[in-house]
């Protein structure tokens, strides 16, 4: 990967205009969009990674934070509950109409609505007040010492007051064009683009069943790039000068998650019997085809606090003499799984090693985001994207967990998580971050064996592709610097 990536850069830069089609497996089905409220549609996934839409702040690839609609997100003073957002000028929404203070006063009101996937970042407002058309003041419940952070989440995009599914307007390079149900979604470029505008003229995004599909319509010239590859894909095409292969580490991680609330999850000697014993090397070399970085059950690989000291070696001796302590040897569980049943299958085999039996059951997209969604005991395959530790924390693990599947109360790691919101100076929060994390890497209820890679296929004259972009979005998140090389 890296050899193409170095001859990308002395390449011709992308030339400006042109039509780029990218298939995906997956629902592209694009019925009424509502950007804060996620439903597994890639057509919203794609428009959420500003493209369509757009949040105050973003993730930076070192990640730290970025100002995006905002010009600065500052506290008012040490208790980090009062914040002041300055936002940029003449940023002008796909309608025409300029952003002001009221769209996001209206935005982030919307965002802290029950059901939406980022309202945790946030935590709930004593105030929400217009000092003038360019300021917004918040006043927060509790301190948020990570608050401009918690803006940067890609579903916490600024919608215009009075925002309708029905026709999705935001105020990113590119605006909704032509949608074919279930068949296809259109983006054009927005030419009144606050930043830089984009270079192609149109993006298509086209849902295929699987991946022989995707890679016949690669091969015949239908589609330009398959995002999110399968890593045995990527042997199909090797020496095949049409086509190159984009690759970058990232964050994004499929968590097994053990409910903490229920037998026999509620003793932590399964739960870190079962972090023992699974063969990392193996979901790294054979389920991943090396395509992975090795992961010890942590979430937020690159934010600044990131506990790189903490790394989980297996011990299968440790492991069966927690489970014999705990009396569970002979214990069946089933284990559901969306995506990565390879994983899963791995933890079954080597869990015999323990005198754990574990039945892994497959199931589809509809059957798993359903009502038991947040009701089952023991479950995986559910892609996390790469995050700073916060945002992760505040959906899976902190106070009022906005996905709070496991249950995992610890009062020792509530108590620091309002510590660490209370602490602005940097230095200090780490302190109180590493430790968080400790507690995580003892007690915690996740099975993170590693982070995965972003793969993409992509035709060999695409060019302005990042050489690297943690977030496990880049193909996404890159589309306003992509073009046909000139």
């Amino acid at each position: 990967a890296g050899r193409w990536l170095a001859e990308e850069a002395k390449a011709a830069a992308p030339a400006k205009g042109g039509k780029l089609t990218i298939g995906t497996q997956g629902q592209a089905g694009l019925g009424p969009v509502d950007p804060h409220r996620p439903t597994g549609d890639f057509g919203v996934k794609l428009a959420n990674q500003f493209n369509v839409f757009e949040a105050l702040t973003k993730q930076s690839n070192e990640g730290g934070v970025e100002m995006c609609l905002a010009e600065a997100v500052t506290p008012d003073d040490d208790t980090a509950t009062v914040w002041t957002i300055k936002l940029k000028k003449g940023v002008l929404f796909h309608d025409g109409k300029e952003m002001k203070a009221e769209d996001v006063i209206y935005s982030l009101k919307r965002i802290r609505e029950p059901g939406t996937m980022t309202g945790g970042h946030i935590g709930p407002v004593k105030s929400f007040d217009k000092v003038d058309d360019y300021t917004v003041r918040l006043v927060l419940e509790a301190p948020r010492s990570w608050f401009p952070i918690g803006l940067s989440d890609p579903y916490s995009s600024i919608l215009p007051e009075g925002y309708d599914p029905k026709t999705p307007i935001g105020t990113g390079p590119f605006k909704f064009g032509e949608v074919v149900q279930s068949q296809s979604v259109t983006l054009d470029r927005f030419d009144k683009y606050h930043g830089t505008p984009a270079l192609l003229d149109s993006v298509t995004l086209r849902p295929f069943e699987d991946d022989s599909a995707l890679l016949n319509a690669l091969q015949s010239g239908q589609i330009d790039i398959i995002n999110e590859v399968d890593a045995a894909l990527i042997g199909e095409v090797e020496g095949n000068d049409s086509f190159k292969v984009y690759n970058s580490p990232t964050g994004k991680f499929y968590p097994i998650q053990m409910r903490t609330d229920v037998a026999p999850f509620n003793d932590v000697r399964l739960r870190q019997a079962l972090r023992l014993v699974i063969d990392r090397d193996t979901v790294l070399n054979s389920v991943n085809n090396g395509h992975a970085t090795l992961a010890s059950d942590l979430y937020g690989r690159y934010d600044p606090d990131f506990a790189t000291s903490l790394k989980r070696e297996r011990d299968v001796a440790k492991a069966k003499a927690l489970v014999e302590e705990a009396g569970l040897t002979g214990t069946e569980l089933e284990l559901v799984m969306l995506k990565d049943v390879a994983t899963a299958l791995v933890l079954a085999e080597n869990a015999k090693e323990i005198g754990i039996n574990i039945t892994v059951k497959q199931i589809d997209g509809a059957s798993f985001y359903n009502e038991e969604y947040m009701e089952r005991h023991f479950f995986g395959g559910d892609q996390w994207p790469s995050g700073p530790i916060f945002l992760i924390s505040s959906l899976a693990d902190g106070p009022n967990a906005g996905l709070d599947q496991v249950r995992w109360r610890d009062a020792e790691y509530l108590e620091l998580w309002k510590q660490a919101s209370n602490t602005l100076d940097a230095a200090a929060r780490r302190e109180i971050m590493l430790k968080l994390q400790e507690i995580l890497f003892e007690r915690g209820a996740w099975i993170v064996p590693v982070y995965v890679n972003e793969l993409a296929l992509c035709r060999t004259d695409i060019a302005g592709l990042p050489s690297f972009d943690q977030s496990g979005a880049g193909i996404f998140r890159a589309l306003a610097d992509l073009g046909f090389a000139s």
